[in-house]
């Protein structure tokens, strides 16, 4: 299976990754324009886009586009750094192969899910609004299968109005989506409230309902709410890529490369500090004992 079919096959099972291609290069480089790799959250790379102190390069900022959601062209090479260009990040060439690379990141994001409660008006509105805005809108019609649709990066909206509410908050209660919004008053859902805590609720399972649902934009009709909901879940989804987690990097003393402290080989300890390399031959190099002057003329 070559590398497109991979493509195809990884979006259809929905899972993440990012096609890294190779644009561009100075020689003496083994990787050509059109050359391609995908990585994938975990790290794992099939193909090829260079080797070296190119890989490490490219396997943390995939791991980092994959967090953003937003692709990028990376330069590898010894000359100067492509500082005035928006939306390129340079990185100094430390290999003693030497040559340059320039690669494109991709990443691929499954279509987050948003799964719908209800049949109501607001639920139908909020629907069409989710497909619209790139959700994988899943409208729930057997509530005994309703945990089954949910995950840890779901989007849930109850939104019954008046039709099978304590059924259908029962059966997502206790569930720890990214997002779970009651469509209520607060007088009704102050009702539902009780009526589920009698069942053996826990506060800390009611904590995390967002009732009403939808951020206030002083919504009056049943189309505004809906819009007011789709609006919560566009914040959410959107502030949540710029929350960018942190990768842990040192530099190699030997070759002065970024390399990744998570996913690093190669390591050595002085005086109780550990000491990061990007190969086997720049820890061996560091740790090789001095030459002395003992003996010589």
């Amino acid at each position: 299976m070559n590398i497109d079919d991979q493509c195809d096959d990884l979006r259809e099972r929905e899972e993440p990754f990012v096609l890294a291609t190779v644009v561009a290069y100075k020689n003496p480089q083994s990787a050509k324009p059109g050359s391609k790799a995908i990585i994938k959250p975990d790290g794992t790379m099939l193909g090829w886009i260079g080797g070296g102190c190119v890989q490490p390069i490219v396997l943390r900022e995939a791991k980092q586009a994959l967090q953003t959601g937003q692709p990028k062209l990376l330069t590898i090479s010894p000359d100067a750094p492509r500082e005035d260009w928006n939306g390129v990040q340079s990185f100094r060439m430390t290999c003693e192969g030497g040559g340059s690379l320039e690669i494109y990141l991709e990443p691929f994001l499954p279509k987050p899910r948003l799964v719908i409660l209800g049949s109501s008006p607001v639920a139908e509105t909020l629907a069409q609004l989710g497909a619209l805005l790139e959700f994988k809108v899943v409208a729930v019609t057997d509530l005994s299968n309703a945990r089954d649709q949910i995950d840890d990066d779901s989007y849930v909206v109850v939104a019954t109005m008046g039709n099978q509410d304590e059924e259908s908050l029962l059966a997502v209660v206790g569930t720890r989506p990214k997002y779970l919004g009651l469509v209520a008053s607060r007088k009704k859902a102050e009702a539902l409230f009780e009526y589920v805590r009698g069942v053996g609720t826990s506060e800390e399972d009611l904590a995390v309902i967002k009732c009403p649902a939808g951020l206030d934009i002083g919504s009056e009709t049943l189309a505004e709410i809906a819009l007011s909901v789709a609006a919560e879940l566009v914040h959410i989804r959107r502030t949540g890529f710029n929350e960018v987690q942190t990768i842990a990097t040192a530099i190699d003393p030997i070759c002065g490369m970024t390399v990744d402290v998570e996913n690093a080989k190669y390591s050595s300890v002085v005086d109780g500090e550990t000491i990061y390399f990007c190969c086997l031959r720049c820890k061996e190099t560091f740790d090789r004992p001095p030459v002395t002057q003992i003996g010589r003329r």
